[in-house]
């Protein structure tokens, strides 16, 4: 049936894609998506249709076309494309902070304790803080942020079990747990599937550990003895870190991720962070530091797994200073001080 409706296999993900497209259009239709109200309105539209989040995430994690959404985001937002690059860095911001949201919320609610905030609570502040950075005003000058690079395996060797590791952290995130067999990372390794065992006792033992290494990068950044160093960290998130796409895939294959891990060290830190700061210094609707965090991580999140369509979508060049415009964004959703000027040059 799939040969004779759809010719093949590629020509029936087409059909879903040009199906995922139809639907969002007819969602966002007369959304006003530069507005807390309008991006509220989205977000319940597509809490009543999880497969069709499942979709929008796949799309933006490489399983179907992940240009169309981006492309359908800035055509909806109320923003000149040929704008200034401010006025698109916001814009691209907003884009991100929402589908970052859509991406990791089920993470973030056991990770930074969202348990006791309603689920229409959090879609609104996550609408509002999506709002308002689009109408932010401070500056977004284009300056270098650096971080570590890449992936990250504290105890790296040339090990059996390290090279288990290794496989594990690059399937994970690129395919997801359920996609993903035992034997598939044994066979990437090299070695024989039953190490696994040994080694690991189980393939969720094996995620667990794999979730953890993909976190090592974000480290230095989130445990800096000055305190927790937003640059790096967004640094980190964009240069190699399989964190977003990992967490993403988890959370996409119905994988409750507090049964996996249950500490999220990067994410705590963050939040002891936020919780020091003077809640006046960010937006109205982030007063709680809980909601302040994770609008801050949607936003970075979001900009790490879709940045590449996004970019094409908003008009931007990786020299206009999108990280760093999405770590000084970030920090004003958290209500964290400006970076000293002698920080960067750019």
């Amino acid at each position: 049936m799939v040969s004779r409706y759809y010719g093949s296999k590629q020509g029936l993900v087409s059909s879903v894609e040009g199906r995922l497209l139809d639907e969002l259009r007819t969602i966002t239709d007369g959304i006003e998506l530069t507005s807390a109200t309008g991006l509220v309105d989205l977000l319940t539209a597509l809490r009543r249709r999880p497969v069709l989040v499942a979709l929008l995430v796949r799309s933006g994690l490489g399983d179907l076309d992940g240009t169309t959404v981006p492309t359908l985001i800035a055509e909806r937002c109320a923003t000149n494309p040929d704008g200034d690059r401010r006025s698109r860095l916001t814009a691209y911001g907003a884009a991100s902070l929402v589908l970052g949201w859509l991406s990791w919320d089920a993470f973030l609610e056991p990770a930074i304790r969202l348990g006791r905030v309603s689920g229409r609570r959090r879609d609104a502040a996550a609408a509002a803080a999506a709002a308002a950075v689009v109408h932010a005003t401070m500056p977004l000058q284009p300056r270098q942020i650096t971080g570590v690079d890449g992936v990250v395996d504290a105890a790296a060797t040339d090990s059996p079990r390290a090279k288990l590791l290794a496989a594990a952290v690059e399937l994970f995130s690129e395919q997801g747990p359920a996609s993903v067999s035992i034997r598939d990372i044994a066979r990437h390794a090299g070695v024989n599937h039953g190490l696994i065992h040994r080694h690991f006792g189980s393939k969720d033992d094996l995620l667990a550990e794999a979730i953890e290494v993909g976190s090592f990068s974000l480290q230095p950044g989130a445990f800096d003895p000055a305190g927790f160093d937003i640059d790096r960290v967004v640094h980190a998130m964009h240069h190699g870190s399989p964190s977003p796409k990992t967490i993403a895939r988890v959370i996409v294959d119905d994988i409750a991720i507090g049964t996996v891990r249950p500490r999220y060290p990067v994410l705590e830190r963050l939040l002891i962070f936020t919780r020091q700061l003077p809640p006046e210094a960010r937006p109205l609707e982030l007063a709680d530091p809980r909601l302040a965090a994770a609008a801050a991580v949607s936003l970075v999140v979001g900009s790490a797994i879709w940045g590449a369509t996004l970019r094409v979508a908003f008009g931007l060049e990786d020299d206009d200073g999108i990280e760093s415009a999405m770590a000084d964004l970030g920090r004003w959703l958290l209500g964290a001080p400006s970076p000293s000027p002698s920080v960067s040059t750019g």
